[in-house]
C-alpha cells in the first residue's frame, strides 16, 4: 500500500509540472519546448496506430458480438416511414476496409501495414 500512495503521488508530481509548463507555453511566459523532427514523426505514427488500432479492435467487437436490436430498429423505422432501408457493407466488410485503410497509412514497408493487408 505503502508502494502505491508514493506512485500517485509521484505521478501526480509529473502530472502538475507538465501542467505547467503546457499552461506556461500556451500564455506565452515559457518558451516551447522544441522537439526533434525525428521525434515528432514518431509521435504522428504513434498516434495513428493507437487511432487505427483502436478502430480496428472496435469493429471485431462489433463482428464478434453483434447488436442485433440496432438493426431491426433501424429497419423498423425505415418501414415505418415507407423508404427502403440503404444498403451499407456487413460488419465483416467493415472491418475488412478499416484494415486496408490502416494498412495504406501506415505503408507497405512497416511490419504493421504487411499484417493488415489482405490479399
Amino acid at each position: 500500500m505503502d508502494f502505491n500512495v508514493k506512485k500517485l503521488a509521484s505521478d501526480a508530481g509529473v502530472f502538475f509540472t507538465r501542467a505547467v509548463q503546457f499552461t506556461g507555453e500556451k500564455f506565452g511566459q515559457v518558451e516551447k519546448t522544441e522537439l526533434d523532427a525525428h521525434f515528432e514523426n514518431l509521435l504522428s505514427r504513434a498516434d495513428s496506430t493507437k487511432n487505427w488500432t483502436e478502430k480496428i479492435f472496435r469493429q471485431t467487437e462489433v463482428l464478434l458480438q453483434p447488436n442485433p436490436s440496432k438493426a431491426r430498429i433501424e429497419e423498423f423505422l425505415y418501414e415505418k416511414l415507407d423508404r427502403t432501408v440503404p444498403s451499407r457493407p456487413n460488419n465483416g466488410e467493415l472491418l475488412g476496409h478499416y484494415m486496408q485503410d490502416a494498412a495504406k497509412d501506415f505503408g507497405p514497408g512497416t511490419p504493421y501495414g504487411v499484417i493488415l493487408i489482405c490479399k
